[in-house]
């Protein structure tokens, strides 16, 4: 609690997640002992000055609310521009998918093997089920359980789209295993002649950030979009900057600009004081 002069204020709930959320909770109480308030002169007012003194008061409270609405509006507008950047720097900062450039590789831990680009991946598993023989004391291969898979390779993980498959077929024997992982291999083969094939429309979901396509990659029947509208005219719409004052307001992206340049500048005369007096 915040000790004032004569009350006191619990504010734990304020918190500020920047570009998401914003709590301001303050909750006034008397004071303790030793800002304990003499209320005697107050309650010589009287009933009905009290009264008066006390709806002016309730009125005052009222019309600092407007302004600290009128402040988190404020806010909200520049929480949505932190919230741009962050979407922005987050399609940025998606990393490009691994893939093994069409090979196929054996992958130790998983005991199968992968084939992939930037837009497809393929994995075929084979599990060898066996039995003791006791007379032989030895395990004898019995059946061959193949399990294979063919889906998306986006960037982002867990959004994959599985495009085909088929989980543990049995067989009882294992020529005819390989065979089917051969014709398995053959019939997708086309998919992974490229490292980044043109993306059928109904995929191209998981290769987009926030709505826009990764660098690096085309959808099949697609041209690739222009924008017609500017950096600074977004964050200028977000603000509620209108046209007017948008032309005599320096650009916000400019000014970040020219701040960047004006840091450099004074590290770089530093340098060179600092190399002159050696």
């Amino acid at each position: 609690m915040r000790e004032e002069k004569y009350y006191g204020v619990f504010d734990y709930g304020d918190r500020l997640t920047p570009g998401v959320e914003l709590k301001i909770e303050h909750t006034v109480v008397e004071g303790y002992d030793k800002n304990t308030l003499d209320l005697a002169p107050i309650i010589a007012l009287g009933s009905d000055d009290l009264t008066t003194a006390r709806d002016q008061s309730v009125e005052a409270e009222k019309a600092v609310f407007e302004k600290i609405k009128a402040s988190v509006k404020e806010w909200e507008r520049q929480a949505a521009v932190t919230k741009t950047y962050n979407r922005a720097l987050e399609y940025l900062n998606t990393p490009a998918a691994e893939h093994t450039s069409n090979q196929w590789v054996r992958e130790k831990y998983h005991d199968r093997d992968t084939i992939s680009n930037k837009v497809y991946q393929m994995s075929v598993s084979v599990w060898e089920d066996t039995r003791y023989d006791r007379a032989t004391e030895q395990s004898i291969p019995v059946a061959w359980y193949v399990t294979w898979n063919v889906s998306t390779n986006a960037p982002t993980k867990g959004y994959n789209v599985e495009i085909a498959g088929q989980n543990r077929k049995r067989y009882t024997d294992k020529e005819a295993a390989q065979k089917y992982i051969e014709g398995r291999k053959k019939a997708f083969a086309h998919l992974f002649t490229e490292i980044s094939p043109p993306i059928p429309a109904e995929y191209a979901r998981p290769f987009m950030v926030n709505g826009i396509l990764l660098p690096g990659y085309t959808v099949q029947g697609q041209e690739p979009t222009v924008s017609t509208i500017t950096a600074d005219e977004i964050i200028n719409e977000i603000l509620g900057v209108d046209s007017e004052t948008k032309d005599k307001k320096p650009s916000v992206l400019k000014k970040l600009a020219e701040g960047n340049k004006r840091k450099t500048a004074s590290a770089r005369d530093a340098k060179d004081k600092e190399e002159q007096s050696i």
